[in-house]
């Protein structure tokens, strides 16, 4: 069974308080860690709420001593959201749905209604999945990991707008139209907090809200002021008793300083050195990563990965404020003997 004081740990980091030893994460999804019995496609997690469930618990089942980030929920990827506001998705047996941009212009925003998460897309599957998951939840899982009753994922608004309109126009708008773009996105976020407050009637109040955004990677400093920030910390503030996670492992040092403008709790960061990422934002933010998924965890040794491990550690533990994880998602194909060494790494 796992030790007792994993999860009070996290939140001792949490708190920018040094735990008694730096907690580790497994950023497990669409089911990169492990295929379960019954699911020979990745497609047939998409399929299956109950291959989709015991994928997501698998590292909590067969490693002692880890969290799971985000946790458990309706895992569609980046498309859910998309779907919801008009995206066809393209579906394949081993890679997760694709959302495709379908709209000619930004401003065709304006003849579509406000989405509704009970029919739009792919939304009203996910709750369905949501509810059966929850409803089936162990609780020595939740007693282990106490936000996994309320976990919620979306995905970040300005990533919406881009698999919505395609990323080239929604980035020259940036330029021919300001207040377009921040109308649009804010049709987008409107939708987003729909859905969010939709998870929270059925799992009660949300005890984890994680955000996958890259798009800030993409844009100027100045652009991801006047875009990313109103509008992602108008969502995160909707939600202000939740543990808040950021997601984006892309080279992020042009807007370090500008990270906790976003309201979030966490940041998993993974392309930016982690000493630099340590200074920069390191009492503002608890840092999750960043052992690199390719290079590291899918095609290095179980000694490499000690090893990258312990000089993560070294550069982020002091002064709390870390999680050891992945600097990203974990590739498909990566080893439960790299993923025991990550996290014998934190053991000492």
């Amino acid at each position: 069974m796992a030790k007792a004081g994993v999860y009070q740990d996290f939140l001792t980091t949490l708190g920018h308080q040094e735990p008694s030893r730096v907690p580790v994460a497994v950023w497990n999804t669409r089911s990169a860690l492990v295929r379960v019995p019954g699911a020979k496609r990745l497609l047939d997690y998409y399929q299956d709420v109950e291959i989709k469930l015991r994928s997501q618990l698998f590292p909590l089942d067969r490693f002692d001593d880890c969290l799971i980030i985000p946790g458990v929920w309706p895992d569609y990827g980046v498309a859910l959201e998309a779907s919801a506001f008009g995206s066809p998705i393209r579906w394949s047996d081993d890679n997760p749905p694709q959302a495709m941009p379908y709209m000619e212009q930004v401003a065709d925003f304006k003849k579509m209604k406000p989405i509704d998460p009970r029919e739009d897309g792919l939304m009203p599957k996910a709750l369905k999945e949501y509810r059966y998951m929850l409803d089936n939840l162990d609780r020595k899982y939740v007693d282990r990991v106490g936000y996994l009753d309320g976990c919620a994922v979306t995905t970040g608004p300005l990533e919406v707008a881009a698999a919505m309109v395609g990323h080239t126009k929604l980035y020259v708008a940036f330029y021919d139209d300001v207040q377009l773009v921040h109308s649009f996105l804010e049709f987008i976020t409107d939708g987003i907090i729909r859905y969010l407050k939709a998870l929270e009637a059925i799992a009660g109040e949300l005890k984890l809200v994680a955000m996958i955004e890259h798009v800030p990677g993409q844009i100027s400093p100045e652009h991801f002021n006047e875009y990313a920030v109103p509008h992602i910390s108008r969502i995160f503030g909707e939600f202000p008793r939740a543990i808040k996670l950021y997601h984006n492992e892309d080279g992020l040092s042009h807007i370090l300083e500008d990270l906790p403008k976003l309201g979030s709790d966490m940041w998993h960061f993974g392309d930016v050195d982690p000493a630099e990422a340590k200074a920069a934002v390191g009492s503002a933010l608890t840092l999750l990563g960043n052992l690199h998924p390719l290079r590291v965890l899918l095609e290095g040794t179980p000694a490499q990965v000690t090893a990258k491990a312990k000089e993560c550690i070294k550069n982020l533990a002091a002064g709390g404020g870390c999680v050891l994880c992945s600097g990203g998602g974990l590739a498909p194909g990566t080893s439960l003997e790299n993923v025991e060494a990550m996290i014998s790494a934190a053991r000492g």
